[in-house]
This record gives structure tokens, C-alpha cells and sequence, in this order.
């Protein structure tokens, strides 16, 4: 049956341990900063790297398996970097208030998970509310890919071959997805399937923003946009981009 995929931080970790594109990007503005604080931290892929680099990190997020995730992967770190790690559970949606930051981050496509236009605007007030004066909001999320949004809803995609690190076996994955243009709403389902046959599924459920929507959405927030890019090596955003990446300041 399906599952919340951050409820099974081990097969979160299968589809994303290996992803380091943005780790370069967010620590170089992160360095600088001294602290950050970091919505949507998971079990800490970002959070370690930028600990490792000097950084105090206030990291929230709402699932508590990543979060008891992230404790383990600390675990592993020397006691100065442990130091720099603060981790809360919390919605990006509703912070509690938590002092103010110069930059404050929401990597790795969280912001699919506000569900409307409400959400993007609370995490707006959030975010304005836990800036330092001159402070800065870092972002990247995905813009509507109508190639990927064409495949078969029935159709099976992107198979692999991951060892469970905790039964040490071979798992055969796919993806299975489909696109609701009413709603918005990519839905996802990663499935991995044991050699006893059984199928565990990971299955998430994105809200898509067009650009022209999203724009909108910042600038009712408050927020001025102050450099775009499509990738993290700075690439301009072209009609044909299906990655975002935003630095962002209130006004």
C-alpha cells in the first residue's frame, strides 16, 4: 500500500543520498551567513554539509522518522559539528518563532509540499518574520514539465536497482506518475519490489506553480526577486526550464 515517503527514511535515501548538485550552491551562500535556517531539513543530506562547513544550522521539519533520521546521521559527526545542528519539528506553514537568520532556506523542491496559494503565503510570513534585517530566502522547486506530465498514468519509468541496506537485499524500482491540471498536482509513487515480491511504495503528491503564478505569489508577499536561475551553476531561466532557483528579499 502506499506510504508517505518520509515515513521510510531508508528508501528516501535510496532515490536522494547520492543528489549533491545544490550542496556547492546553498554552502557558498551559507558561509558567509554564519547561520541559516533550513525549512524542510529531512534527515539532514543539506543540514551535515553545511555543518561540515562551518555553519549553525537551525533545521526544521514536520516528519519525525526524518527527523529521528537526522539524529543518526549526527550521530556519525564529530561533537563540534554536532554542535552547529539544531533540529526542530515544525511546519513550514506555521513557524514557531525562532529568532532571526541572514538567510533562510527551502531547498530540494519543499515547496511542492504547500498544498495552495494560502500555504505559500504563510511560508512567505514565516520566512519575512525569522530574516535579519538585509537578510536573504533561498529556494529551488521545479516549474511544470509537460513532457513528464504526458506519460501513460499506467506506465512504469526510471527502473533501478538499490540494496536495502537494512535487509541487505536487492530491490527492483520504478516510478509511477500522473498529473491532476485541475488541481495542480503531480502525483508520484516510487515502488520498490523485495525479491519475496512484496512492493514498498513511497508516495508523494507535488502542487505545481507556473512561473507567472509563483511571481505573483512573491511579490503578494512581500518579496522581491532578486536573481533567478534554472540550475545551480547560474543558468538563466529560458521559456523551456523545468528547474528554479530563487534569491529572494522582502521589501
Amino acid at each position: 500500500m502506499p506510504s508517505d515517503a518520509y515515513h521510510a527514511p531508508f528508501l528516501y535515501d535510496l532515490e536522494n543520498a547520492h543528489y549533491t548538485e545544490d550542496i556547492a550552491f546553498y554552502t557558498r551562500h551559507a558561509r558567509p551567513a554564519g547561520s541559516v535556517l533550513e525549512l524542510g531539513c529531512g534527515n539532514g543530506r543539506l543540514t551535515s554539509a553545511l555543518a561540515r562547513a562551518g555553519v549553525r544550522v537551525v533545521g526544521v521539519d514536520r516528519s519525525v522518522p526524518m527527523l529521528v533520521s537526522l539524529g543518526g546521521r549526527m550521530a556519525a559527526e564529530s561533537e563540534e559539528v554536532r554542535e552547529r545542528v539544531t533540529a526542530l519539528e515544525g511546519d513550514f506553514t506555521d513557524l514557531p518563532d525562532l529568532g532571526t537568520f541572514p538567510l533562510v532556506l527551502l531547498p530540494f523542491n519543499a515547496l511542492h509540499h504547500a498544498r495552495d496559494h494560502r500555504d505559500v503565503l504563510a511560508l512567505l510570513d514565516g520566512v519575512r518574520r525569522h530574516l535579519a534585517p538585509g537578510g536573504t530566502f533561498l529556494l529551488d522547486c521545479y516549474l511544470p514539465d509537460p513532457e513528464l506530465y504526458n506519460r501513460d498514468p499506467g506506465g512504469r519509468y526510471e527502473y533501478r536497482d538499490f540494496e536495502d541496506p537494512i535487509r541487505k537485499e536487492r530491490l527492483r524500482s520504478w516510478e509511477e506518475s500522473w498529473y491532476d491540471p485541475l488541481a495542480q498536482v503531480h502525483h508520484v509513487k516510487y515502488c520498490y519490489r523485495r525479491p519475496n515480491g512484496q512492493v514498498l511504495v513511497m508516495d508523494l503528491k507535488l502542487r505545481m506553480f507556473g512561473h507567472a503564478e509563483l511571481l505573483g505569489l512573491i511579490d503578494l508577499g512581500g518579496f522581491d526577486l532578486v536573481h533567478e536561475w534554472s540550475d545551480f551553476e547560474g543558468s538563466p531561466v529560458v521559456a523551456r526550464s523545468v528547474k528554479w532557483v530563487l534569491s529572494l528579499r522582502p521589501r
